[in-house]
């Protein structure tokens, strides 16, 4: 059986798909966030909208994998475990990341991306990242530092909160300047221009340009001087002692950017929006932190409260779907074949909350990551499986937790703009920038 046999998403259908799921993806920003889209997409309820639709050709096609129509492609929609199980599983190879739409944007700021390569240059940079991100250690040698960077950025937050409620620019900015002391060292904490040069090439990305914008080496250059530097006590430190052969580390650093900066921005905001919302959980949170303290070795162990992080990207992923490629004829189970060049889209939205696998879809359920089984699920892909899984899932974790830990053992949370209800069922989406936070001691 080839990918022709497996089920097809009628015209109509497919027509649905891209107007309702691909297109408002694309005009939010694949990269960076366009805000005004994204408030009109919060307004109008497109995540439902997007959930409901998959939801329903799931019901329709399903059990196992279908092919619908994205836009001018055919995908293959992946949202079963075991289908995911075998895809993930085999990326790099023979399932790739540097498909379509993702490669033709992030060439745009990373074109020398971990994410974007195939063997034999995957390895080489797997074997760099993982070995300064330190992949599978309860604890990063840099733990200290990175505690003091994220007590600091808690701190300026909390303080500002006492002049004016803070909002998702504020927090945004403050996970930034951790993401540059943490990168670089102290003497980048300041600097919002190599931040802002980012996102200016994010935001590139965002129009698919295909090709390496013409201002990305000035920003690699900005990289490279504070990799010169070197400080001790920064991830730019730690590449200094693991050179890896035919790995230039500026072009890697691009990554972490990203991801620590708006990506882990908006994962702990949201899970701050949770926490302020839901107070029993809260106060457990609360408790846990005092019990354990918030030294590094404290924060290793709040996972009650590293579960409220996880849990606010397993209901509000940052990619709401993401895809591999197949570079080669992939067998799946019951005789069905994925053919070379296909296209594979993972729903993240939909995986997270589908009711008909996950029991507690659309509640804020932390302890699941604490004893339950959320953490061995292949269905929640917001760091990935298998041999591309993110190799800094534990340092965001635990920075996002460092930081958390501290906005509340300072003070008590309240938010304006995210209102779910006692009792009541969580939304599809949170709109970032209608987020308001004080607090109260």
């Amino acid at each position: 059986m080839t990918v022709d046999e497996l089920p097809c998403a009628s015209t109509v259908d497919g027509v649905l798909f891209t107007a309702v799921v691909g297109v408002p993806s694309v005009v939010q920003g694949l990269f960076t966030k366009r805000e005004v889209p994204v408030r009109v997409a919060g307004l109008v309820g497109n995540d439902e909208r997007a959930f409901d639709t998959v939801q329903s050709l799931v019901r329709k096609y399903g059990p196992g994998p279908f092919r619908v129509r994205l836009a001018a492609d055919e995908v293959v929609l992946a949202h079963d475990p075991d289908t995911i199980r075998t895809v993930l599983g085999g990326s790099p190879d023979p399932f790739a990341a540097d498909f379509g739409s993702k490669r033709k944007g992030m060439v745009a700021f990373q074109p020398d991306a971990l994410t974007l390569s195939r063997d034999p240059v995957w390895e080489q940079r797997r074997q760099f990242a993982e070995a300064v991100l330190e992949t599978g250690r309860p604890l990063h040698t840099l733990a200290e530092p990175m505690l003091a960077a994220a007590r600091d950025s808690a701190v300026r937050a909390y303080r500002a909160a006492g002049e004016r409620a803070v909002g998702w620019a504020e927090l945004n900015a403050e996970f930034q300047r951790l993401t540059r002391v943490v990168v670089f060292g102290r003497a980048a904490a300041d600097d919002v221009a190599i931040s802002g040069a980012l996102q200016e090439l994010m935001s590139e990305g965002n129009r698919t340009p295909g090709k390496t914008s013409p201002k990305y080496p000035a920003f690699l250059a900005q990289i490279q001087r504070y990799l010169d530097r070197a400080e001790s006590d920064s991830l730019a430190g730690v590449i200094a002692e693991h050179p890896v052969a035919g790995v230039e580390p500026a072009g890697q650093v691009v990554h972490w950017l990203f991801a620590m900066g708006d990506t882990l921005a908006a994962n702990a905001t949201r899970a701050l929006a949770l926490l302020a919302t839901h107070p029993q959980i809260r106060a457990e949170v609360t408790d846990e932190v005092q019990q354990v303290g918030t030294e590094p070795a404290g924060i290793g162990k709040a996972t009650l409260l590293s579960g409220c992080l996880l849990e606010a990207m397993r209901l509000y992923p940052t990619t709401a779907m993401f895809g591999r490629v197949a570079i080669a004829d992939v067998p799946l189970d019951g005789g069905a074949m994925i053919t070379e060049g296909t296209q594979v889209i993972i729903p993240n939205l939909f995986n997270h909350r589908n009711p008909d696998r996950v029991p507690y879809a659309d509640w804020f359920a932390p302890a699941e990551w604490v004893s339950g089984t959320a953490g061995e699920d292949w269905s929640f892909n917001f760091f990935s499986h298998g041999p591309q899984a993110c190799p800094g899932a534990g340092m965001a974790v635990y920075l996002g937790t460092a930081f958390l830990a501290h906005l509340l053992s300072a003070a008590t949370p309240r938010v304006v703009g995210f209102d779910p209800g006692p009792g009541e069922s969580l939304p599809y989406g949170m709109d970032l920038y209608g987020l308001h936070f004080d607090f109260t001691n």
